[in-house]
């Protein structure tokens, strides 16, 4: 099994088309494939090595590996050996019409009620009118003569997807500059490569019927497909222009987790829940391609930050330090995670509380009792502190002034933490020594 991801180094990845690449990765490891990442960059003047780069660097923070790469510019010859193929069995034949002829022609169609199929003017030209055409000057544009035999192929999430080729214009595939579409280096390289399965976006379904056609007329074998529904908004309207808010180095710099897009993207709109997994196994061995739904799948920013949140309870201290680093030494430890982890969206955030470990607040600035205070110091245990502490401390001042609830927790935690909520005290209390906890009090 082989399987491809070929973006356009034209831009960012955006969720759409990450979610492609993500499906084709996932779906070849599960079946113990080879992926390949195709960078299409025939279109010289919109790409670039910046975007390429990025497009790498993004993948790869994602979790994305490839067996190997390759550029398109590179296989120049390659294509010129088929396009000498088509053109000798007459699969591509040269059109002279121009974009205001063709706009004409299809303008005419259109009012009369007619599809505005493309009606092989040109194929009816003579090696004399074609000759005499190139040598006034004109540059033709090149077509593929689409067969008449109707097109299937057994989707693996849409499911028995036709196509009547009468219905279809014959699509160009080289322009009147010699530049190629997408058309012909795609089905090329996927026959280079021996690429069995693609899986990519449904807009490329009629595409695929080209597809098909342009993979028998070089006599090769036809690839498996797959094409995964649109992602909108709550609306359900696409996202379309707004993608460049939603790139791959957006969720990066905001702070997602890498695990928690790709399990997001593979379940989203599919017949699995999306739960929180922290082992790239466990997503892999619970993905199934037949579990993609057919239908466009609601991607919602909220579902997102909270699969972002309830990943990160996952982790153990082990298994999280090393995102930790930034931290001072002395809370590179078990209990500060502990403490954090469960008020957290993103793991930049235990900046937010190592602050609120080392800030020494003012009781005045809460209309805290001094008297409160004096208690509480005078009845606080004797360090090393653990979880049951924190019972044991407030259950001390309870019983000594008759406070409970709320009016006995909220002094301790404002004065504490200087916050009206956040993560249980039990496991804000042995961060500290019994002088750490006397300083948060005012006492020293």
């Amino acid at each position: 099994m082989k399987c491809r991801f070929a973006p356009s180094p034209t831009g960012k990845i955006h969720l759409g088309n990450a979610r492609s690449a993500i499906l084709n990765w996932i779906f070849c490891k599960k079946n113990d494939g080879k992926f390949i990442l195709r960078i299409d960059d025939t279109d010289q003047i919109r790409s670039s090595k910046e975007f390429e780069d990025g497009i790498k660097a993004d993948l790869k923070w994602l979790g994305i590996d490839w067996d190997y790469t390759f550029n398109q510019s590179s296989r120049i010859e390659i294509y010129n050996e088929k396009i000498n193929i088509l053109k000798k069995n007459k699969r591509l034949y040269p059109c002279f019409e121009t974009e205001e002829e063709l706009s004409l022609k299809k303008k005419s169609l259109l009012s009369s009620g007619k599809p505005p199929i493309y009606d092989r003017t040109s194929l009816n030209l003579s090696k004399e009118e074609i000759n005499h055409k190139i040598q006034s000057g004109k540059k033709p544009h090149w077509r593929f003569k689409l067969d008449t035999n109707e097109i299937i192929w057994k989707d693996l999430i849409k499911g028995d997807v036709s196509f009547n080729p009468k219905n279809l214009s014959d699509p160009v595939l080289i322009r009147e500059d010699g530049s190629l579409l997408y058309h012909l280096p795609s089905v090329i390289d996927d026959i280079e490569e021996n690429i069995t399965h693609i899986i990519r976006g449904e807009d490329h379904i009629v595409n695929t019927a080209y597809h098909i056609q342009i993979f028998k007329a070089l006599e090769s074998n036809v690839p498996i497909f797959a094409h995964h529904p649109f992602l909108v908004d709550d609306q359900g309207k696409g996202f379309s222009k707004r993608m460049g808010s939603l790139s791959i180095s957006s969720f990066k710099d905001q702070g997602f987790e890498n695990i928690v897009l790709l399990n997001y993207f593979l379940f989203i709109g599919s017949s699995s829940n999306i739960v929180p997994m922290k082992d790239l196994k466990e997503v892999i061995n619970k993905f199934d391609i037949n579990n993609v739904s057919k239908s466009s799948a609601k991607f919602s920013k909220e579902t997102l930050l909270s699969l972002n949140e309830n990943t990160l309870k996952l982790f153990s201290f082990d298994e999280i330090k090393n995102k930790l680093i930034n931290l001072q030494t002395n809370l590179q430890k078990e209990s500060f995670w502990r403490f954090v982890k469960n008020n957290i969206t993103y793991i930049h955030e235990v900046s937010i509380w190592e602050k609120v470990v080392k800030t020494i607040n003012n009781y005045k600035d809460f209309n805290i009792d001094k008297n409160f205070l004096d208690i509480a110091a005078n009845e606080l245990p004797n360090d090393p502190y653990d979880y049951n502490t924190w019972d044991i401390w407030t259950t001390k001042i309870k019983d000594k002034t008759g406070i409970k609830g709320k009016d006995l927790f909220m002094p301790l935690r404002l004065i504490l933490t200087g916050k009206s909520h956040g993560p249980e005290l039990k496991y804000f209390i042995p961060l500290f020594d019994k002088k750490g906890i006397l300083q948060k009090l005012g006492k020293i």
